[in-house]
């Protein structure tokens, strides 16, 4: 889905764009609340010191997508054991042993997704797999409206995979964003209505995918510089959401910010993010219910930056709870 066009990229859209459309997502909303809520009860079993990332921006969204996939509550430890080599293969000019590790996660979440999706033909239930199982043609030759095996198991794989890893990513940064500004969580506090306006203003200043890339179908001209056919243009949207042009003093973050929404972290056109209803979502339900359930959230030392230079976020953020 992420490396073709139409006619190839419609069908595969189509099918599954059913699930993640504005309605059908909003739709989910008391069940993420649901989840976030068990996530932070727990925490506070936990706690004082807990990891903000590892025990609740990963959790969330991994218990969120899993649902909707049909991945049942015993095996969603299995997905997170996958979640650095699924991130690392996004990478650009990554070191040998890097790759190496990679190549050896792909394959063991390859097989992984192959076992799950014969669990769903025996036992399927009413989830998006379990459907796209059933539309998969018989002789596997992907026509018409239905999916080949490899196409069926490329669909289930980025699913799962981008259905957690970026959102983890806005928990993280947003959270980090929010402690290090009290006053901008002082206006949250004031004025809940401002969270939507909050998750897209983090989007905008920690931008969890910091660059993409196309190819030009035809020879162009982009500010000046001719850009011929065929060529590989990599776009820096992490630096397009700071553009002052567009956004005034945009280093500042305000959770007020007018025009926040005019980001381009879901990138544009028609591979615009599948999940971007779902990730505003997780990150509106997510953030509130964090903040709330832990008012005096503070931070703690040990906090450590991902190193990738795809993803944006944060390995690791130590926090004590009260």
């Amino acid at each position: 889905m992420l490396a073709v066009d139409p006619p190839e990229h419609t069908r595969y859209r189509r099918l599954v764009s059913g699930v993640f459309t504005a309605r059908a997502v909003e739709g989910l909303r008391p069940r993420v609340q649901e989840i976030a809520d068990e996530l932070l009860e727990e925490l506070a079993r936990s706690g004082p010191l807990v990891d903000a990332v590892r025990d609740y921006a990963l959790r969330l969204p991994v218990a969120v997508i899993a649902e909707i996939l049909g991945v049942p509550p015993h095996r969603r430890e299995e997905l997170r054991a996958f979640d650095a080599g699924l991130a690392g293969s996004l990478e650009v000019a990554a070191p040998w042993r890097d790759v190496r590790a990679v190549d050896a996660a792909l394959r063991g979440f390859d097989t992984w997704i192959g076992e799950h999706l014969q669990q769903l033909r025996r036992r399927p239930g009413d989830d998006l797999l379990s459907r796209l199982v059933a539309a998969t043609d018989d002789d596997g030759d992907g026509s018409g409206a239905h999916l080949s095996e490899r196409e069926l198991r490329s669909t289930a794989g980025l699913l799962l995979a981008a259905g957690f890893e970026t959102t983890v990513n806005l928990l993280g940064s947003a959270t980090r964003l929010l402690l290090d500004e009290p006053g901008q969580l002082d206006l949250l506090r004031a004025d809940p209505s401002l969270w939507p306006g909050a998750v897209e203003e983090a989007l905008r200043v920690e931008t969890p995918v910091q660059l993409t890339s196309r190819r030009a179908l035809r020879t162009t001209r982009v500010a000046g510089r001719e850009v011929r056919a065929g060529a590989r243009v990599v776009l820096l949207l992490g630096a397009a959401n700071r553009d002052p042009d567009v956004f005034c003093d945009p280093a500042r973050f305000d959770v007020r910010r007018a025009n926040a929404r005019e980001h381009v972290a879901f990138s544009g056109g028609r591979h615009f993010c599948l999940g971007a209803a779902l990730a505003r979502l997780e990150g509106q339900v997510g953030l509130r219910a964090l903040f709330e359930r832990f008012p005096h959230l503070r931070l703690a030392p040990g906090a450590r930056r991902t190193t990738t230079r795809v993803l944006r976020g944060w390995e690791r953020l130590p926090v004590r709870l009260a």
